[in-house]
């Protein structure tokens, strides 16, 4: 007869009763203990961007998906996860920690809300008052991490952010700044311009592909401010189209097997069109 096995111990590596400070601990511990894990201690701020980055998509996608609630827990979680790796190797070499980096951001909110947060009396009555008020904070920010007051105005807007927010940033900075178109119809014509400017370099005789990305991306790039100039983010935008094309393809593919056909290569264009068309009946009638 068998002895039943014995679950095994949790190996005791932090008495700390916050879950945030155990989260700290147990980093500390996997970084710099004999026992910890080698992957983890061979990562650097480097190393790291890529999960960070892949973190806060999936945390965007749990939202966008409704899941506000353990999905969405989660995910916020994996991202803190990221906030702590990055503070304890900061920590390790004798730089910011975790209470410095949560420290930074109470700084800049009381900064940024003096009138709520602070003592400043609040007498800004008109959001122009309040815009004019929030760029002076930021133009004091500026000026504090000694950059100068002629730098241009687009000198802050990282170059690591995705290119359709960069994009949106950078016309949301130019138009704050004067450079902002004075109707929606001279929009939608330089919209149409630049399609007529791409259509012409694909069509030439011998299509220069440079020629062609580069006016793809002015296509782009007015497409983008056209989303900024009527409030929404082209980002989300183009999340909600993807979904709703994943949706339709997923449903056209149940269609044509329905139909007897292998996969979608051997269906004839008619039912392909059919199960397209089927798909997006059923979402119409379901916003009804």
């Amino acid at each position: 007869m068998s002895t039943p096995t014995q679950p095994q111990k949790k190996r005791q590596v932090t008495t700390a009763e916050r879950p945030i400070d155990r989260l700290l601990d147990i980093m500390a511990y996997l970084r710099t203990h004999a026992e910890g894990c080698p992957w983890t201690k061979e990562q650097t701020h480097q190393s790291l961007v890529p999960y960070l980055i892949e973190e806060s998509y999936e945390t965007a996608d749990m939202i966008d998906q409704g899941q506000i609630d353990g999905q969405l827990r989660d995910e916020l979680g994996d991202v803190l996860l990221q906030i702590a790796f990055h503070s304890e190797i900061a920590r390790e070499r004798g730089g910011f920690t975790f209470d410095d980096v949560a420290q930074a951001i109470v700084d800049k909110l009381e900064r940024r809300y003096p009138t709520i947060l602070g003592d400043e009396p609040n007498t800004l009555t008109t959001p122009e008052e309040i815009d004019r008020r929030w760029e002076e904070i930021k133009a004091e920010e500026r000026a504090r991490k000694g950059i100068k007051k002629d730098a241009s105005i687009l000198d802050e807007i990282s170059t690591g952010l995705p290119a359709l927010l960069r994009s949106a940033k950078l016309k949301g900075r130019a138009a704050k700044a004067g450079w902002e178109w004075p109707n929606v119809d001279m929009l939608l014509d330089k919209i149409s311009e630049e399609v007529g400017e791409l259509k012409e370099e694909i069509h030439a005789e011998n299509p220069d592909m440079e020629r062609v990305m580069a006016e793809f991306g002015d296509l782009m790039f007015m497409m983008v401010d056209f989303a900024r100039y009527h409030g929404f983010d082209a980002e989300d935008a183009l999340r909600i189209t993807n979904s709703r094309f994943e949706k339709r393809f997923r449903h056209m593919e149940q269609f044509l097997k329905q139909k007897g056909h292998a996969d979608i290569k051997s269906a004839p264009r008619e039912d392909r069109l059919a199960g397209w068309n089927d798909a997006k009946a059923i979402e119409k009638a379901a916003k009804k």
